[in-house]
């Protein structure tokens, strides 16, 4: 029997474990390694940012945005920044260089950062 969404639907959100067990299925894995470390690395420069008084942006789906749109866009009047971030060996798409060296172009700052203990330094320059 296939069981509809509908059927549960009484107007909560639920997790998504709970959707699969409810309709009878296993769960996707989990994110991958790479994923959860550069999500980890996210929240530490978005946090390092608001005690410096940024206010940061970042999509949680990119579901319609252009491919290549960077991780974090931090604000502090009257500066504005642009940030992509990577875990230690992830690598920029194409689609990413391009939105880079247009946002350069554009008269954007946009930083790269990989998640190493050497890029500390200059998060905190940037930021200061």
């Amino acid at each position: 029997m296939v069981k509809q969404l509908e059927d549960y639907d009484d107007g909560d959100t639920i997790q998504v474990e709970e959707f699969y067990r409810l309709i009878g299925e296993e769960p996707p894995p989990s994110r991958a390694p790479r994923k959860r470390e550069e999500q980890s690395f996210q929240h530490k420069v978005q946090e390092l940012g608001r005690a410096y008084g940024w206010q940061d942006w970042h999509v949680l789906r990119s579901k319609g945005m252009r491919a290549g749109f960077p991780d974090l866009v931090l604000m502090r009047p009257p500066e504005l920044i642009w940030i992509e971030l990577k875990a230690k060996k992830g690598k920029v798409t194409p689609a990413q260089a391009q939105m880079h060296d247009d946002l350069r172009a554009s008269g954007q700052r946009i930083y790269l950062w990989y998640d190493t203990d050497e890029v500390w330094g200059e998060i905190q320059e940037a930021l200061r």
